[in-house]
């Protein structure tokens, strides 16, 4: 009886583990599948750099040797057309104005007596010679006061220009970008004072290899010190670059851009390829045999390695081409870990990226 009971107990056990076996052997690897989904093509992008530049830019200084007695801006103040930014010491030609203005009452003054003594020579002259010789001696003396008194004039006139040039002013809406001197300093012609920068207005150049001109748009974003713009088209290029066979492109910036003179700008220029293929995860692709690539297809629960031709990749996403159909599971990643034919279960779905745009 006990030996019965030992010989139950011991078939009982190889059926249960037998079983075992069978489930065991029925399950397969759990893997993520990625479903391919057709594309009619892609964009390759190509990355060409530039500089920021101004409409207007000006370096200015005095006309005239003085000393700069004030100065009214500093680096990065705003300033507007016409604003004082520095003057120089005027004591000297407001000194020299006020001896023009005395020769000039002074001069006057003779006229005046001149043109008295004419008068009272015109009714003599009428009845005596000799108060001919004088009526002609006092014209002429006349003339020579006129003559004086347009030459203080003058010279009145060029010493409000020179002391109006004594005060330095903006020669429009703009930022101060540098100051070149100091207070005390003596300048004189040519010497480079204020730099100023025209305050929005602003532009970049960017060279682009002639092969990528049909993509560019009226509007193009532009990256300037990590900000991106929309920057507006203002000239398509008319010479070739010898050396780096490039045309040379203006865009316009908004007016608010917050930009420097001479700045980087990174422009993006994306190209279409009209190619029929697919976009993968890039962790779905794996090497394949002699320098080719490969990803497995999930046919009926099983892997199958396929040769693929990697046409682009943008470092997320491949774009493949090969012997695949549209819909069909493959392998979304755990690449490394797998081996063609096993057996797989699908437990998780990747989405799927469709269309570029």
């Amino acid at each position: 009886m006990k030996v019965f009971l030992s010989l139950f107990l011991l078939v009982n056990a190889l059926g249960v583990l037998a079983q075992g076996n069978d489930d065991a052997q029925s399950k397969g690897l759990p893997v993520a599948a990625y479903s391919l989904q057709q594309a009619t093509g892609f964009y390759q992008t190509r990355q060409v750099t530039g500089q920021v530049v101004k409409r207007q830019e000006a370096e200015i200084g005095f006309e005239f040797n003085g000393v700069v007695a004030s100065f009214y801006v500093d680096q990065g103040d705003s300033v507007q057309r016409g604003q004082v930014l520095a003057k120089q010491d005027t004591q000297l030609l407001e000194i020299e104005k006020l001896e023009l203005l005395a020769n000039l009452d002074k001069v006057k003054a003779q006229l005046t007596l001149a043109q008295q003594d004419s008068e009272r020579l015109v009714k003599l002259s009428k009845s005596n010679y000799s108060a001919q010789q004088q009526l002609d001696q006092n014209r002429s003396q006349i003339a020579v006061l006129k003559a004086e008194q347009q030459v203080l004039n003058v010279k009145l006139r060029g010493m409000d220009v020179r002391l109006d040039k004594a005060q330095l002013k903006a020669p429009f809406d703009g930022v101060i970008a540098s100051r070149e001197i100091a207070v005390g300093e003596i300048v004189g012609p040519g010497q480079i004072a204020i730099r100023v920068l025209e305050q929005g207005n602003s532009e970049v150049k960017i060279g682009v290899p002639q092969g990528l001109l049909a993509n560019i748009q009226d509007e193009m974003p532009i990256n300037i010190g990590g900000r991106v713009y929309k920057a507006i088209k203002r000239s398509g290029g008319t010479n070739l670059n010898p050396i780096s066979r490039t045309l040379q492109l203006r865009f316009s910036l908004p007016n608010d851009a917050r930009v420097f003179s001479g700045q980087m700008a990174l422009m993006t220029i994306s190209k279409r390829q009209d190619k029929a293929g697919y976009w993968i995860p890039m962790s779905a692709l794996t090497n394949g045999t002699r320098g080719t690539w490969q990803v497995y297809q999930i046919v009926s629960g099983h892997l199958r390695p396929t040769a693929v031709e990697l046409l682009h990749s943008d470092g997320q996403y491949a774009y493949i081409d090969g012997d695949l159909q549209n819909g069909m599971p493959i392998l979304a990643n755990g690449t490394h870990k797998v081996a063609a034919n096993i057996k797989v279960d699908i437990v998780q779905s990747v989405a799927t990226r469709g269309e570029q745009r």
